[in-house]
């Protein structure tokens, strides 16, 4: 393998030449790595959005919902503990109140370890 005739950074040449030594095969017969980044894949294969769940940054669990449900965000994804406490018929929280899980683990949300409790007396149960 030339460098000069495949114009490739002399970086590039003498990285390809330790991976071929690792694999105990010629630099030649090394795949060069084109057309390997998937690029404008849809469906269940394109994307980060594939996922039916996903930890938002506070580490609660999303669920994919869609966009036309009622609970959804502009992706398409609602908080896994809302989800349960609406579909077991508690109905949506005011504003003023949140749903607090009893143990502290954020990704438990059944029904029995979830409590409706004011902003207030919320974050008293975190603050002591």
């Amino acid at each position: 393998m030339a460098r000069k005739q495949e114009n490739i950074s002399k970086s590039t040449y003498y990285r390809r030449i330790r991976e071929a030594k690792k694999l105990g095969c010629s630099p030649e017969e090394l795949p060069d790595g084109r057309g390997c980044q998937r690029k404008g894949m849809t469906g269940e294969k394109g994307g980060p959005w594939n996922k039916k769940k996903m930890f938002s940054t506070e580490g609660y669990v999303k669920i994919r919902v869609g966009r036309q449900h009622v609970l959804a965000d502009p992706n398409g994804y609602t908080y896994e503990h809302l989800l349960v406490w609406v579909s077991a018929g508690m109905g949506r929280p005011q504003s003023g109140w949140v749903l607090h899980h009893i143990n502290g683990n954020k990704t438990d949300n059944r029904l029995e370890n979830l409590e409706l409790c004011s902003r207030s007396i919320h974050n008293e149960k975190h603050n002591r």
